[in-house]
């Protein structure tokens, strides 16, 4: 049989099939006798912590696991054993009968092609006619030419990119690996129902891993619970979430289900002014035309009070993080003023008392170098160099407040898990003790257990040392009990300004109410 053809099955068998799979890496155990079904036209989510073995799983099941991987048990596909193939058989397989969408799209797409290009490859690759892009790009809601590259798109514009791509074969499985983690709540919303559309017209099985439960209640048919490379408990999704089984299980849906509470205070004077703040991009140029500045952040104004927890959410591409350069100083204004107690953002001074947490713990750590020197980074704001006594004294501290020891100080960024690299992002903003720290979806790639302890830690730190903060997320159960009060961009605008509460109980804007109506019921 060849494998450039869909392998035939029995209409009764699963189009995929896990028995026993085991998988080690220089003989320490990662997936341990897992085993799971995928029907035809079903959706399954593998869902649990970072590192239970999901992607693992996944990896295992393209074909795509390091050469010096050792793997046991059955893998079948459509009635195949995968596992005995050899690698020209497998790659054979890959894009045209399973596809995998994995979760940073830009990452996953050349920058250097067209978005027609990229997808066309796919087609190309395998010896298949060449699609109709127009049709393709309109089917997963993209309304763009072809020709665009991927720096020109917004994060749920490439995502889309990645699917058509996945999809544009017409494959068997499409396995979605997290495709939706950083994606505001409409395009996650949009995102999902797609994948669940070209499932069922497809007649394509899903592998949905997520570490989010509450993205896939309505989504997923069943639910398979990993954790520490085993399947504790495999239900549908009505049965596992109304009544799971296991004790892993139920602490995922405890903490999906948790709520920080943020200590009240009053909140003093005005720290932060921007006023009529507009940002500009180049445009490309354009044949007989010169190039047009394309706003991306329009006449916005609004204060930032000391003490006052803000949140700011809206749609991919709506401006948030561009605003957050600029109040960092990290992106020039075409017209108006950021103020820092009525100081231009951009000195010294004011940057000693600006602090931010970017998303990606990991990436905005040098590998090479100690906790120690990482987390000493930001002193060389100060005036004056703080003599080693202090420099250490402050360290110790910033750990101690975030919840891990002063002896952390000594070890590498990659003896830490993602929580605590995510800890050790916040120490680092809290080492030389800011009075506003800007949180850039800070914990939206977090697992659920994770991201409550984190999001505690933050309602204890602004207890303690009366910390502002602007918290920018597209999680908005997140916003909703870590923030004072919310702003709404859409467009490069703010379109809502209200107290947290009242926003979310008589959201006013249209574009409000859609992005509340987008977000996941919850589990």
């Amino acid at each position: 049989m060849s494998v450039n053809r869909m392998p035939h099955a029995e209409a009764a068998a699963p189009l995929l099939s896990l028995r026993d799979l085991s998988v080690a890496i220089r003989g320490r155990g990662l997936l341990h006798d897992v085993s799971l079904d995928i029907a035809a036209g079903e959706v399954v989510a593998l869902t649990g912590e970072s590192g239970s073995g999901k992607s693992l799983t996944a990896l295992a099941t393209m074909g795509l696991l390091p050469t010096r991987a050792q793997i046991s048990g059955t893998l079948r596909f459509a009635g195949q054993d995968l596992l005995p193939l050899a690698e020209p058989q497998r790659a054979a397989l890959r894009g045209r009968h399973m596809s995998m969408i994995f979760q940073e799209p830009m990452t996953a797409l050349n920058p250097l092609q067209t978005i027609g290009q990229q997808i066309a490859e796919v087609c190309a690759i395998h010896r298949a006619p060449p699609p109709d892009l127009a049709a393709l790009l309109d089917r997963v809601g993209l309304d763009l030419p072809p020709s665009r590259y991927p720096h020109e798109l917004s994060g749920g514009q490439r995502q889309r990119v990645v699917i058509a791509m996945a999809v544009a074969l017409r494959p068997k499985l499409i396995i979605a690996d997290e495709p939706t983690t950083a994606l505001d709540v409409t395009t996650q919303s949009q995102i999902l129902t797609l994948l669940k559309d070209l499932t069922r017209q497809h007649g394509s099985a899903l592998m949905m891993i997520t570490h989010d439960l509450a993205v896939v209640a309505d989504m997923a048919d069943r639910i398979v619970v990993m954790n520490k490379g085993h399947v504790v408990e495999t239900a549908p999704t009505a049965t596992l979430l109304a009544a799971p089984q296991h004790a892993y299980t139920q602490s995922l849906l405890a903490a999906s289900a948790h709520r920080t509470k943020l200590p009240p205070r009053a909140v003093g004077s005005r720290l932060l002014a921007a006023r009529d703040v507009t940002i500009t991009y180049p445009a490309a140029r354009r044949l007989l035309r010169g190039p047009a500045p394309v706003p991306a952040v329009q006449k916005v104004s609004f204060d930032i009070r000391k003490g006052e927890r803000l949140g700011l959410v809206g749609e991919s591409g709506c401006g948030k993080s561009t605003l957050a350069r600029a109040l960092l100083g990290l992106q020039p204004l075409a017209e108006g003023e950021i103020t820092l107690d009525g100081a231009a953002i951009n000195t010294r001074a004011a940057r000693q008392r600006i602090q931010v947490v970017f998303q990606d713990p990991y990436g905005s750590f040098n590998p090479r170098h100690r906790v120690r020197r990482l987390l000493a980074e930001p002193l060389h704001l100060l005036d004056h160099r703080p003599s080693r006594r202090d420099v250490d004294a402050s360290i110790a501290r910033a750990l101690t407040d975030v919840g891990l020891s002063p002896d952390d100080a000594e070890k590498h960024i990659h003896a830490f898990s993602g929580g605590q690299r995510q800890r050790l992002a916040i120490a680092r903003a809290l080492v030389i003790s800011p009075e506003l720290i800007v949180l850039d979806e800070a914990v939206s790639a977090l697992d659920v257990r994770v991201r409550a302890k984190v999001l505690d830690l933050l309602a204890d730190l602004s207890a303690k040392r009366g910390l502002a903060w602007l918290f920018i997320s597209h999680d908005l159960s997140v916003v909703r009990s870590v923030t004072d009060r919310v702003l709404v961009m859409d467009k490069g605008q703010i379109v809502e300004d209200a107290a947290t509460q009242a926003l979310f109980d008589r959201p006013a804007h249209p574009v409000t109410r859609r992005l509340l109506a987008a977000a996941p019921r919850g589990v």
